[in-house]
């Protein structure tokens, strides 16, 4: 049986910053898509707090991208 692979948080918040980033859209507006406040984002990018699954999920659908593609 293989290994099951952990889960870098710090890895999967980075992805999420950086794609947030690249959107280019305003973090209020994304906070307020994901509801949640911006200031979360910001805890984000300073690696005080990490996306739960509910975020990531809402993030993926508001950018596009597979679920997969923020966790890795």
């Amino acid at each position: 049986m293989n290994e099951i692979k952990k889960l870098d948080k710090k890895q999967m918040t980075q992805n999420v910053c950086n794609l947030l980033v690249k959107s280019g859209e305003p973090f209020e507006s994304i906070a307020l898509y994901l509801g949640i406040s911006d200031r979360l984002i910001y805890y984000w990018q300073e690696g005080k707090r990490s996306p739960n699954l509910e975020h990531i999920y809402g993030i993926s659908q508001l950018l596009g991208v597979s679920v997969e593609s923020i966790l890795n």
